[in-house]
């Protein structure tokens, strides 16, 4: 399991990775209350509550959720290719999936994305 330091890291360098591409949507309408806010090295970051949105429920089919459950223990894909006696090339098309399915583009925000989801619980 990753350190939460380490874990809070990783989640700030995601934002600041989606900040300088601008893909951060305007969020203005869907925070519902600003829970922290804070200055780190000169820049501001929020953490916030935002409104419930209605999007179908996201399924991770029992293999992407095995896979997603290694890759939050930090190991790379040939370590869960191993355990899983899949080929690291087969735990990539998984992840791919998975990112899709959460419209995401990193480990890190994937594993951000199914904690919120609570679909690493299952």
């Amino acid at each position: 399991m990753i350190p939460l330091d380490e874990l809070l890291r990783l989640v700030v360098n995601e934002i600041d990775q989606l900040a300088r591409t601008q893909a951060l949507p305007q969020i203005e309408d869907t925070v519902s209350k600003v829970i922290w806010q804070g200055d780190l090295d000169g820049t501001n970051y929020y953490i916030v509550r935002c409104r419930q949105t209605s999007h179908p429920p996201i399924t991770l089919s029992s293999r992407e959720k095995a896979i997603a459950k290694l890759v939050a223990q930090g190991l790379p894909n040939k370590c869960i290719g191993n355990q899983l006696d899949i080929s690291p090339w087969t735990v990539a098309t998984h992840l791919k999936r998975i990112f899709a399915k959460l419209g995401v583009t990193s480990r890190t925000a994937m594993i951000t994305q199914l904690i919120q989801k609570n679909l690493l619980e299952e």
